[in-house]
């Protein structure tokens, strides 16, 4: 089995010969530029850094799929936000009085990240698994918009900020189905402003679960969804966005995670501090926990810290690939080791 349908097996949450370890969110580290020859502002930027960097963590690291781009504000820069490209990741440097559209393909990098796609899915050929990231409407309007304005407007004016997302919805869709088009897999849908850490969780029933249905609703592969910190409180509502997996952040109880949201497949799972400054044996404990918690595509929990050594994360690697076969709803290691799910 190829690893493309490993990976779709286990979405649908498959027993299937092994767990997977990858990178949901960005791989992206200091050392990995440097060995790979880039800079921050070129990866995001540049059509050639940008596979080179993405090959690079499936060659270098050991990643078992790819995922490009490797920042949020694709979209927002295509809607007319101007971006900074200093420091590791592009943020807003203006933000927009007003959304006169929400229409956005073929302008920005959209095009570029089209390109990278089908230039990667040439890299790795058919049997390896290509994720394309896309922006959660509501993380998308606060790019847009700016946090203070969406979040005032959240809690004054609900029915405009739904009104919003919906619509952004629509428009990422068919960005996503373009990403589709050119060679990904899955769409990972990163929504980091929906997090319980920053928004309530009855503003996020109202304006984003609904967006998010119609988002998924209008693809034929996978959703992935992302949201960070400790979702326990919005747990119950991810069924209904319709996505497949949900990566999960250890700030979550995921004990309590596997029992709520059944019937989505959750990833993720391991600290991106523990993986930034934690030593061998935490990392493998880690790594560990999480498959005995159900988790069989192990990953770090957010996009990794830029000072996070490589080898740290080949050791979550590693800890997950010497768990190869599962016999019934258990993981068996190379020492024989049971560890129940």
């Amino acid at each position: 089995m190829d690893r493309r349908s490993l990976f779709l097996s286990l979405v649908r949450g498959e027993n299937m010969v092994r767990p997977m370890a990858t990178a949901i969110t960005s791989p992206l580290t200091e050392e990995l530029l440097n060995i790979c020859g880039s800079t921050w502002p070129s990866v995001h930027r540049s059509r050639e850094h940008m596979v080179k960097a993405a090959l690079a963590a499936k060659q270098v690291i050991g990643f078992e799929t790819i995922r490009v781009p490797f920042d949020q504000c694709v979209e927002a820069e295509a809607l007319g936000v101007e971006l900074d490209f200093e420091g590791h990741y592009p943020k807003p440097r203006t933000l927009l009085e007003k959304i006169k559209e929400f229409n956005f393909m073929g302008r920005g990098r959209t095009s570029m990240v089209l390109d990278v796609i089908g230039d990667l899915r040439e890299a790795v050929g058919p049997g390896f698994p290509i994720l394309g990231g896309v922006t959660g409407p509501f993380t998308l309007l606060n790019y847009l918009l700016g946090p203070a304005k969406t979040m005032l407007l959240s809690r004054r004016d609900p029915d405009l900020i739904k009104d919003y997302t919906y619509q952004l919805s629509a428009s990422i869709a068919n960005y996503a189905m373009e990403i589709v088009s050119a060679g990904a897999d899955a769409i990972v849908i990163e929504d980091m402003a929906s997090s319980p850490d920053v928004l309530n969780p009855m503003i996020f029933r109202t304006v984003e679960v609904e967006p998010l249905k119609r988002l998924t609703s209008m693809l034929n592969v996978p959703c992935i969804l992302h949201i960070c910190g400790d979702t326990l409180k919005i747990l119950k509502d991810i069924p209904e966005t319709g996505v497949k997996v949900f990566h999960v952040d250890p700030k979550t109880n995921l004990r309590v995670a596997k029992d709520l949201i059944r019937g989505v497949t959750l990833a993720g799972g391991v600290s991106t501090f523990l993986l930034l400054e934690g030593d061998e044996k935490s990392i493998v404990e880690a790594s560990l926990s999480c498959l005995n918690l159900g988790i069989r595509i192990v990953a770090p929990a957010c996009a990794l810290h830029p000072k996070t050594p490589v080898e740290n994360v080949k050791t979550m690697i590693k800890a997950v690939k010497n768990n190869p076969r599962i016999i019934g709803n258990t993981f068996r290691n190379n020492a024989g080791q049971l560890f129940s799910c």
